[in-house]
């Protein structure tokens, strides 16, 4: 999960009290936050596209531009800002709301008592048309659906543009999908004139310049084609994948012709929102008409939280067939109502609350409730993505209970388990090489393509389980490799002292066919690092036969031309077997020194050799 640093200083000026360090510690994780703890971190800003950069104490200065791929040691400026303390934690996938200091802060003071019930956001009628085109919604250009917003009085500071970037990218992450589903633009309002059009265009049909563009610090820049920006842009590069298979692309641009953007890859540079700036033009494109709206609503809401003196005022959407035109105005705060029944909630939670504290514990969470029967009607807010079922709301009255009120009981029957026999065997295997002095380590089961394909340098199969509805793109398969989940931890550790010795015994799974039918095969596998100046083939291959040594097996081996290894440093794993007075070769994994393109997609800058074999029996 992507890790977030909340500005100590900010997030207790929106709550409105300050709050001790262990005492925030303590509420947040009452709330479900991963909390990291406390840390300062160094800022930065790229001249070239004004992104704020941040690094911890540890970490050396930026090199590259996250953004515009500005490369800060050949001639890009970085800008020294002031740092600035923040408490860290893992971003919880299933509240974006919370994703920023503005809505946290929200989330806090109802939590708190301070601030309860459904927050009034208050939104002007339109002023501003947009038109959407109606080949929008063919296969030649799929990305249907828009969502806009216009914000005024905005006071920008570095703060405020850090926070604003960062919730930008989180939303993609988490709602977006890694910008599959919805993603934001952003542009300065009082550069456009007119209405805005959402339309196809052809991969040569404009030219812009795109935000980030080489030159466009001095206010130049080279004028490309959505086909060059697919090309040669960072981020062109990155998420081309989204529109390589249409024959047109979206594009968004005023009256007189001016870009804004070609969604969901790149603003253009002439509206980009600068420290100047005070009013916002906001859109959500996307594939999924749910998705683009709240996360529109998401967003607004948050930035109102962070300038609470900010004015937020509709936008009317005309799309559709001429003559069979559809208008909208957005954004639309009008909460969803759910029936809630307080008789299955205390069931469920094993409480004996009366509807009043119900309504009142809902409203913590900043619902709205109304008592009917013993029926609750609750509003949510529209910013709330995760509150699909009745369950979902009992889940907001048990936090708000605090599931540390909860008194735990044992049940009225209970049975004694037993490890199982792959369970008792990889207690050995994690024995044997805790002994060989590796360390272990536990990573996520759920994964995706990019690392355990892409990363690696390996085609993409079709034998993988994938999950139907990820909550986020990092997790849309069952991992079939125990080998991403070890390079992503020495990724995270690679400013700690080397040499680091790494290993994981877990699950992965694969698909199979069985008489007819796809079903997944879960099974136990080994893997093994060493990150170090030296590490080499050699050394890996002696922990190999000395952990199966352990075992009583014999292996032998065969050169390997596999794109995660250096040629020639590459070896598979037999394992030697008599069976029936027969002597057999079972291929069981293997091993190598990792290529240097797979540790620079990692940021590794040392040698690093592994192995992966299957769990013995």
């Amino acid at each position: 999960m992507p890790v977030i640093g909340v500005p100590v200083k900010e997030l207790n000026l929106l709550v409105g009290k300050n709050i001790e360090p262990d005492q925030m510690v303590s509420i947040l994780k009452q709330l479900g936050c991963d909390v990291e703890g406390f840390a300062r971190l160094h800022r930065f800003s790229c001249q070239r596209c004004q992104n704020i950069i941040e690094t911890t104490e540890t970490e050396e200065n930026p090199c590259i531009c996250d953004l515009c791929g500005a490369d800060f040691k050949n001639g890009a400026e970085l800008i020294s800002l002031d740092p600035v303390e923040v408490i860290r934690m893992e971003l919880l996938a299933v509240r974006p709301d919370m994703f920023d200091v503005g809505g946290l802060a929200r989330a806090l003071r109802g939590y708190l008592g301070f601030e309860t019930g459904l927050p009034n956001y208050q939104v002007s009628p339109p002023k501003l048309k947009l038109q959407v085109d109606p080949a929008m919604s063919s296969p030649d250009c799929f990305r249907p659906y828009i969502a806009c917003a216009v914000v005024r009085g905005v006071k920008l500071n570095d703060f405020f543009i850090r926070a604003l970037m960062k919730l930008q990218e989180n939303l993609h992450w988490a709602m977006g999908r890694n910008r599959k589903l919805a993603s934001i633009g952003v542009y300065d309002l009082d550069i456009l004139q007119g209405d805005i059009y959402y339309r196809p265009v052809a991969p040569d049909g404009v030219a812009f310049v795109p935000l980030g563009a080489a030159g466009t610090e001095e206010g130049g820049g080279l004028a490309v084609t959505p086909k060059q920006i697919l090309l040669e842009h960072p981020k062109g590069k990155a998420f081309s994948y989204l529109l390589e298979k249409h024959n047109y692309y979206p594009l968004l641009l005023d009256s007189r012709g001016t870009v804004l953007s070609m969604p969901p890859i790149i603003n253009s540079h002439q509206t980009r929102v600068t420290a100047e700036t005070t009013n916002f033009f906001v859109d959500v494109t996307g594939t999924v008409e749910k998705v683009v709206n709240k996360t529109l609503n998401t967003f607004i809401c948050s930035l109102k939280e962070m300038e609470p003196g900010m004015e937020i005022e509709q936008v009317e959407i005309i799309s559709g067939l001429s003559g069979q035109e559809k208008q909208i105005n957005t954004p639309d705060f009008k909460p969803d109502t759910i029936s809630l029944s307080s008789t299955d909630t205390n069931q469920l939670l094993g409480l004996d609350l009366d509807v009043d504290t119900m309504v009142s514990l809902l409203e913590k969470m900043r619902h709205q409730a109304i008592v009917d029967g013993e029926h609750i009607q609750v509003q949510i807010p529209s910013f709330r993505s995760d509150i699909l079922h009745p369950q979902d709301l009992i889940e907001d009255v048990a936090i708000a209970y605090g599931y540390h009120n909860l008194v735990p009981e044992l049940l009225d029957t209970m049975t004694v388990g037993q490890a199982s026999n792959d369970q008792e065997v990889a207690f050995l295997a994690r024995d044997i090489l805790c002994g060989l002095g590796f360390f272990e380590i536990i990573s996520l089961m759920l994964t995706c393509p990019e690392k355990s394909f892409d990363a690696l340098g390996l085609p993409r199969t079709e034998n993988y389980v994938k999950i139907e509805n990820p909550i986020s793109w990092e997790q849309s398969m069952v991992r079939n490799s125990l080998v991403p989940g070890l390079l992503d931890l020495f990724a995270h550790n690679r400013e700690n002292d080397l040499p680091q010795h790494l290993f994981e015994v877990g699950e992965v799974a694969e698909l199979m066919e069985v008489e007819g039918q796809q079903i997944s095969h879960e099974y136990f596998k080994v893997a093994a690092g060493i990150l170090s100046s030296r590490a080499s083939y050699a050394e890996i291959r002696s922990r190999v036969e000395a952990f199966l040594r352990e075992f009583g097996l014999t292996i032998e081996v065969e050169p390997l031309n596999h794109p995660l290894f250096i040629p020639g440093r590459g070896a598979a794993i037999k394992l030697v077997e008599t069976v029936d007075g027969k002597r057999e070769l079972h291929t069981w994994g293997f091993m190598g020194e990792v290529h240097p393109q797979v540790l620079e997609i990692f940021n590794l800058t040392h040698p690093l050799s592994l192995f992966e074999v299957n769990l013995p029996n």
